[in-house]
């Protein structure tokens, strides 16, 4: 490599780190956008002492998630860690592929195939309490379905209380916020507005069911108190039961060749997958009623391929997946448009050459699944909701990278199957029953995001009217 090409920064804006972050608070979705742009498929920026590159081409993307990954770590992953443990999410080097391992079998197509009669039934159980012409809070009903969905499939445990779901969803909410805080500033600066002192010690306090979560340290004491009761509720009644917290404490440990992994691991692993329910499919079916409430004629073409499918009464299963094509494109399309996270970032371990240009060693490179799947290089009208996009002559000619909702390579997203799954069996099911139309009629629902923690969140509350099809056979 020859000094001038060392010395060569591709183009970029020259910010001070409050306009950067004025910008950024305003909307990060639009100043990214705009960036791109204005300054193309590399960006360069220097924030106080960190030298950011933006990446926006599919080559390049592919090339650093699949090709050439060893040569980059995970960004915050020492902040992060405290908080949420070292499951798969922050895990790293040869321990993540160790415990990914491990993972793996209860993610493989055969054991996501036996969740879906699991999945139908709390998607019918959350769906059946709907009243006619009741106005619903879609992220939340979103999100107790998803995590019934996750508590049975992986934890053999029921999840239908309330009660409970809303001291946890609270739990999940404080403890996302002040990691959108950490996100997006110098750690002193959060952990000294903490109310609860030191937040770098997770413990297994046992708190009052009936407390209510309502500081950071709180709430994570309240998910390791329910987390460490489940452990022991499993370890006590059946540990042969096939679930996420038995598997692991029978599986050979990587590092000590022992039997089970150490308690805390299983604790880290419990905790990512119950954020990714919380987060993740949750966000995605939020935005799918979105759009389809304010889509009819999308969804009267999805009511006329489940009626063909499945007919009045029967509930789809995952045998059903093939045949449900549309409601696939449906929620593949809602993945495009609002991807549950909006991006991913690296930390370069050694120079690494990017087209022309050569990124220094320990620089930031941040790559946006929002900026790719809104790019109108890749997608006509790409601000539309139109699933009829995903023809197979249109994936066929699509860059690899230019959709990745779940990431890629080796660190993909274990339950990508799992997800979609979900999604889809669960837009079924709630369609076969439910016609869904925006509660307020005089003001449109907004499909503006807002950056949580890296997760593509609606900004204001999505609320939609629920009226049931009028089936003979169906009440």
């Amino acid at each position: 490599m020859t000094n001038s090409k060392k010395q060569q920064l591709p183009p970029g804006p020259q910010l001070s780190i409050s306009d950067f972050k004025e910008k950024v608070n305003e909307n990060p979705f639009n100043f990214l956008m705009d960036l791109i742009e204005k300054y193309g498929d590399v960006i360069y920026m220097k924030l106080q002492q960190d030298d950011v590159y933006i990446l926006s081409n599919p080559d390049h993307i592919e090339q650093i998630l699949t090709r050439d990954y060893k040569l980059f770590s995970k960004t915050r992953t020492t902040e992060l860690r405290p908080f949420l443990g070292n499951g798969l999410l922050l895990n790293e080097g040869d321990s993540h592929r160790h415990h990914r391992k491990i993972i793996q079998p209860l993610f493989l197509p055969k054991s996501i195939k036996s969740y879906g009669n699991i999945m139908v039934d709390n998607i019918t159980h959350i769906s059946e309490n709907w009243q006619e012409n009741a106005t619903i809070d879609v992220l939340q009903e979103m999100t107790m379905l998803t995590m019934g969905v996750m508590a049975e499939s992986l934890f053999g445990i029921n999840f239908r209380d309330r009660d409970t779901f809303s001291k946890i969803s609270d739990a999940f909410a404080n403890i996302l916020e002040t990691l959108n805080r950490l996100i997006h500033e110098p750690v002193e600066n959060v952990l000294v507005d903490l109310e609860s002192g030191s937040t770098t010690t997770l413990t297994n306090q046992v708190l009052y069911d009936n407390k209510k979560p309502n500081t950071f340290q709180d709430s994570i004491d309240y998910l390791n108190q329910k987390i460490y009761a489940l452990m022991d509720h499993i370890k006590k009644t059946n540990p042969d039961k096939p679930n996420l917290i038995s598997h692991l404490m029978q599986a050979k440990d990587p590092e000590t060749g022992g039997v089970g992994l150490p308690e805390k691991q299983i604790r880290d692993e419990t905790m990512i997958f119950l954020f990714a329910a919380h987060d993740t499919t949750s966000t995605a079916l939020t935005w799918s009623l979105a759009y389809l409430a304010t889509n009819q004629n999308i969804q009267d073409k999805l009511r006329k391929e489940l009626d063909a499918v499945l007919g009045e009464t029967r509930v789809p299963t995952s045998d059903d997946l093939p045949k449900l094509e549309y409601t696939e494109k449906i929620f593949k399309e809602t993945l495009r448009i609002r991807p549950s996270v909006w991006a991913l970032s690296r930390l370069t371990n050694e120079e690494y050459m990017v087209g022309e240009y050569v990124i220094p060693s320990n620089s930031v490179i941040f790559m946006s699944q929002y900026a790719l799947h809104n790019s109108s290089k890749y997608y006509s009208d790409a601000d539309k909701f139109n699933p009829d996009r995903w023809t197979k002559e249109f994936i066929s000619k699509l860059p690899r990278f230019a959709y990745f909702p779940f990431g890629g390579g080796i660190r993909s997203c274990i339950g990508e199957t799992f997800a979609v799954q979900e999604g889809i069996l669960a837009l079924a099911t709630i369609f076969q029953r439910w016609y869904v139309m925006p509660a307020n009629k005089e003001e449109n629902i907004s499909f503006e995001p807002k950056n949580l923690a890296g997760f593509t969140k609606p900004k204001f509350p999505i609320r939609v009217v629920v009226k049931r099809r009028k089936y003979k056979s169906i009440s």
